[in-house]
């Protein structure tokens, strides 16, 4: 309830930072495939995906699109519940999800891609 008061503060307020977007939510479900928690929302749907797959738990995740209230550093999903969501930094992720995929390279591997 709390976060819908905050979202409430926004009415009649001037939203010149703000903006809709869409973006891409990622979320965990259960095995009978029901929404658990959200994940968190990125631009790039690209990211997400490999976000998502990057993931233990990668089964389990499922992503659709959203429209997103944002000025870049909080956001409210309005096209479903309006509470505040989690938005990630596409450019880290995508450099976090490279520097994981040339973790788990053999020295082969790199010497064969150029890498090394």
């Amino acid at each position: 309830m709390e976060e819908l008061s905050k979202l409430n503060g926004l009415i009649g307020q001037d939203l010149t930072n703000f903006k809709i977007v869409e973006m891409t939510h990622v979320y965990l479900m259960d095995y009978d495939g029901h929404f658990v928690k959200s994940i968190g929302y990125f631009k790039d749907p690209v990211i997400a995906e490999a976000f998502r797959g990057a993931q233990v738990d990668a089964n389990f995740m499922r992503k659709v699109y959203a429209l997103v209230l944002t000025d870049g550093q909080v956001g409210y999903d309005i096209s479903q519940n309006q509470v505040p969501i989690k938005l990630f930094n596409d450019e880290q992720e995508a450099v976090d999800l490279k520097n994981r995929a040339l973790a788990k390279l053999t020295l082969e591997d790199r010497k064969l891609l150029g890498l090394e």
